[in-house]
């Protein structure tokens, strides 16, 4: 047992190191020339504006500047233009407000994301500072930031935080020609579930052919499978009944289970945390014989649940692979009925926890797990220990929502 637990853990230890690797996802570069070259970008999930990226094609790897691409697109879902803008780059945080009505304003060539694509385009921009910038664009009119202004104004030797939110007038102006607006107030917020649905619904106003969204938040996703295992166990039960003491040790016993589960993974740009639900069957090669008996051991079964957070360190996907860790909490209710036997009376309900190592090809999943639990045992007060068992386990993926 102790050789299977090192060698799980110096397996989570290397396989830990891959999570420094680039993870490359389908997709395409716009160069200078309009050309569309297809392949692997490696998605760094830029915080700020990128100024390089990593294209593979053929396995062989180029490293695009800003000024090579003019725009490049991973996996249908994330798009990036570059654009040349005029960036307000005021500081707009409390503690840095300017005494001065006044904008700052730089004019750059960067890579912006694209939130929507239409008759009116809206993208987004943080700078170096955290401060959060969105820009839009109709048709072929320049591209223009919309503005939230921010600056301090003293009267009366008083000092007060100011906030001019043009933005909304910009937007009024753009969306004159909209009857979905005629009239409206445009009273909206500085941020993505206020703005892109505005923008969205006056495209579709034009029948922009219903513009997708490409650079959408992603949606809760859930997968179900059919699971095996096999594994081995061993046992550390010791205590005191009657003033007779006893340390029952057992080990290389066999176990087996099978059951359905699922993950779902919560929202993100990635999907690297989940939570995962397994229900299944657990067989036991051998009950549990706490001080000498005249009975025979035999074997015992358990309805199994476990629940906990699953963490994907690495996924590339163009190979639809994914290596993840889990971990989180099991209880097994005894589905024999115990022995009569007092000394015999075996395994009862167990509460402990669990720790996997796994990997994901498509629809195919294989996890080594490791499962501690206390001794389940019914003699009395006096009785310890723990039941320690090391699993392989082969699932298949039923169904995915997309």
């Amino acid at each position: 047992m102790k050789r299977i637990l090192l060698t799980v853990l110096i397996t989570v230890l290397s396989l830990y190191s891959i999570k420094a690797q680039k993870e490359f996802m389908a997709g395409y570069v716009v160069n200078n020339t309009n050309d569309t070259i297809k392949g692997q970008i490696d998605n760094k999930k830029w915080a700020t504006s990128p100024l390089r990226i990593t294209f593979k094609k053929d396995d062989q790897e180029v490293s695009y500047r800003l000024s090579d691409v003019q725009s490049f697109v991973i996996s249908n879902e994330v798009t990036y233009v570059r654009k040349k803008i005029s960036l307000d780059i005021t500081p707009n945080t409390s503690t840095e407000l300017l005494q001065k009505f006044d904008r700052v304003l730089v004019d750059t060539t960067l890579l912006l994301k694209q939130l929507v694509k239409g008759r009116l385009s809206l993208y987004y921009l943080k700078d170096g500072k955290d401060k959060i910038h969105y820009f839009i664009e109709k048709l072929n009119n320049p591209i223009q930031e919309l503005i939230d202004h921010r600056f301090l104004r003293t009267i009366n030797f008083k000092t007060y935080e100011v906030h001019l939110d043009t933005y909304n007038q910009q937007l009024y102006d753009l969306c004159e020609d909209c009857s979905n607006y005629s009239g409206t107030m445009f009273k909206y917020l500085y941020q993505e579930t206020d703005l892109i649905p505005l923008v969205m619904r006056y495209n579709i106003f034009f029948g922009d052919n219903k513009p997708i969204q490409v650079s959408r938040k992603e949606k809760f996703k859930s997968t179900f499978f059919l699971s095996a295992a096999l594994g081995t166990y061993n046992y550390n039960i010791e205590g005191a009944v009657f003033y007779y003491t006893n340390d029952y040790k057992k080990a290389d016993l066999k176990s087996a289970s099978f059951g359905i589960g699922g993950l779902f993974d919560l929202p993100s740009k990635r999907h690297k945390l989940g939570v995962k639900i397994d229900l299944s069957y657990n067989y036991f090669e051998e009950d549990i014989q706490f001080y000498k008996s005249t009975l025979t051991p035999s074997d015992v079964s358990f309805l199994g649940v476990s629940i906990g957070p699953q963490y994907s360190f690495y996924k590339n996907e163009p190979k639809k692979t994914d290596i993840y860790l889990s971990s989180g909490f099991s209880f097994e209710k005894r589905l024999n009925a115990n022995k009569a036997d007092f000394f015999y009376e075996g395994l009862g309900d167990k509460l402990g926890y669990k720790l996997g190592l796994g990997a994901k090809f498509n629809r195919i999943n294989v996890e080594l797990s490791y499962n501690r639990t206390g001794p389940g045992l019914n003699i009395n007060y006096y009785v310890a220990g723990n039941i320690q068992k090391v699993s392989l386990a082969l699932s298949y993926a039923l169904w995915k929502n997309k």
